[in-house]
């Protein structure tokens, strides 16, 4: 069973379900609505047993509460330079990255106390050192933002990249934390890898190869 893409959220985003052994899965991104994870992820048979956050941008975690609501027991990983946006003091800290952005009233249902959500802390960090999960490796990534990072499965030759590549594209440097010359390096890291290995970004089109990409 190969990777499952659930695009929503006010800015399209990619929620990825990979299937792993034994039943299980992750899920990278949840942007998606929970309520439809969840019954991707039951259709499945499977039990979810970790979320991924790419990078610390609330438009890749808009459905992580409910979604952690629903599977309680399921651990959230993200990139210690992007921990910022978990937890309880985090809500002020997206409500300014989101004026930075330009999103503020794309995202004004965020400012009302009776909707807001406690994102939940993070259970571990994301990191190059990580014994994430079988076949899958973390690259850290930054440049988009400081705790950017991608997902490499050698094996199967597939590459979950967040905003860090897009297909003929990649993510914006112009936020806080953002850095085009990392960016740029972290692409060229990327370059290196082999050709047929299939591309699964945060935003727009996925499935593609670095072949495929006319950037790369």
């Amino acid at each position: 069973m190969g990777i499952i893409c659930l695009a929503g959220g006010l800015l399209g985003t990619n929620t990825y379900i990979i299937p792993l052994e034994f039943n299980t899965c992750f899920v990278v991104d949840p942007s998606s609505p929970a309520d439809r994870i969840a019954k991707q992820i039951t259709d499945m048979g499977m039990e979810l047993s970790s979320i991924v956050l790419t990078q610390g941008h609330y438009d890749h975690m808009e459905s992580l509460c409910s979604l952690k609501s629903n599977f309680p027991h399921a651990l959230v990983y993200i990139h210690e330079e992007d921990s910022w946006a978990l937890g309880s003091d985090s809500l002020e800290k997206h409500r300014k990255s989101f004026e930075e952005s330009g999103l503020g009233d794309l995202y004004s249902e965020f400012y009302d106390a009776d909707n807001a959500q406690i994102l939940p802390e993070a259970d571990f960090f994301l990191s190059e050192k990580l014994d994430f999960h079988k076949d899958w490796t973390v690259f850290h990534s930054p440049g988009h933002s400081p705790g950017s990072v991608c997902l490499y499965n050698e094996k199967d030759k597939l590459l979950i990249s967040g905003d860090t590549l897009f297909y003929m594209g990649w993510g914006r440097t112009d936020l806080a934390g953002g850095d085009e010359t990392k960016l740029m390096q972290s692409l060229k890291r990327l370059s290196l890898l082999p050709s047929d290995v299939q591309v699964f970004p945060g935003h727009g089109k996925y499935g593609f190869t670095m072949a495929e990409n006319p950037i790369m």
